[in-house]
């Protein structure tokens, strides 16, 4: 980070003072607005520094990889969905939300080490930094599927709101996983590696080129344990398509409790052991 790390953590996040438990964690990213903001401005700004085409970045890879599903299942093999397009466009905008965000807060204190080991901070305040970047970003990139929207003739209407909810849901299941992971990979780096094979795994296992409707309702149950995520992307697909959940109240429950018993624990994990392992870095 050099010279300039320094400017990003305010003299009143200097001392620690914050005890370790989840609320001296949450208290102390509630202080520092500051520091917060200069993180994800840096973030932006850095994202697509030299790019020519920068922020249509954004919007070309999806596209691209909704253009390479559209060839396989609609033209090559035939299938007659006709929104087909729209559902693995939104899927791959709140998997890649959630994929960037878990792999981030998975290595956020190996990646973060110089700047970590300079001065006191909450080291949280990376993971919800990042986290937030990449909502924003998201719900720019979610312009793609305007045109798409009134092809379809989709009217939006309040029920617009299930897509803030769904991706909502995804960052804090992110940010969990970031939280309970990080402290272990420092230990040991093959947590990384492990991780990046189960997003790869996890993206065809999750309902991105099709829907909760291909699984029989009687496996949603263990199906939501195991990948919350699905859940999370059928929201996200309600709201755009201004229609009722496509999964039930009970799936929706169970996929929330999941994600937030792996956010508190993860936070709970975290803020036990940030202490000790920034000795490791």
């Amino acid at each position: 980070m050099g010279d300039s790390s320094g400017d990003l953590i305010p003299e009143v996040l200097r001392n620690p003072s914050d005890p370790p438990t989840i609320f001296g964690t949450i208290n102390s990213v509630r202080r520092s607005g500051p520091m917060l903001r200069s993180i994800m401005h840096r973030d932006l700004r850095l994202r697509y520094h030299s790019s020519i085409l920068g922020y249509l970045w954004t919007l070309i890879e999806p596209l691209m990889l909704a253009g390479a599903y559209y060839t396989v299942f609609i033209i090559i093999r035939g299938y007659a969905e006709e929104r087909y397009p729209l559902w693995v466009l939104s899927g791959i905008l709140i998997w890649s939300m959630f994929t960037k965000t878990t792999r981030f807060g998975v290595n956020a204190l190996v990646k973060n080490a110089s700047l970590i080991q300079q001065v006191y901070f909450s080291r949280a305040v990376l993971f919800v930094a990042n986290c937030l970047t990449n909502y924003l970003i998201t719900i720019m990139s979610m312009l793609v599927l305007i045109p798409f929207i009134i092809l379809y003739d989709i009217t939006p209407n309040w029920r617009l709101i299930y897509v803030f909810i769904g991706l909502f849901l995804s960052g804090v299941l992110a940010l969990g996983l970031g939280f309970l992971l990080s402290s272990l990979n420092v230990r040991y780096r093959d947590v990384d590696h492990l991780i990046g094979f189960m997003i790869r795994v996890g993206f065809f296992l999750s309902p991105i080129m099709y829907t909760m409707d291909f699984i029989p309702q009687k496996h949603h149950w263990w199906y939501l344990i195991v990948n919350p995520m699905a859940a999370n992307i059928s929201i996200v697909r309600s709201g755009i398509q201004g229609e009722g959940l496509l999964i039930s109240t009970q799936s929706l429950m169970i996929s929330i409790c999941i994600t937030l018993v792996i956010f508190i624990y993860g936070l709970y994990v975290f803020s036990k052991q940030q202490s000790r392992v920034v000795k490791m870095l």
